[in-house]
């Protein structure tokens, strides 16, 4: 009798851990599974941020060509205006950082 008894709880623990490996090994699978697609979501939103920035830059590029295409012209048309307007921005320029450095 004991001897059953022995071997029986013997044959539930021998059970209870081939199922415990078994759960430990899906776990860990489960937990590769998920590390892969966190890493692969990462993956694809730096692709997307970089190549949003990547158009960012390239649209701020154009903008940046087309107005100081625009000044030029601008200049060139009307050279007196323009040689007074940068003084009128020198003098206020110079005004605020004369008195930023007073305050």
């Amino acid at each position: 009798m004991t001897r059953n008894i022995r071997r029986h709880t013997t044959d539930d623990f021998s059970d209870g851990v081939e199922k415990l490996t078994e759960d430990m090994e899906r776990i860990k699978t489960d937990i590769a599974d998920t590390a892969r697609d966190v890493a692969g979501v990462a993956v694809s939103g730096v692709a997307a941020a970089k190549q949003g920035m990547s158009e960012a830059v390239e649209t701020a590029k154009e903008q940046s060509r087309v107005a100081a295409e625009s000044l030029a012209e601008q200049i060139q048309e009307r050279p007196w205006t323009s040689v007074a307007i940068a003084a009128g921005a020198g003098i206020l320029l110079g005004l605020y950082l004369s008195r930023r450095k007073d305050a």
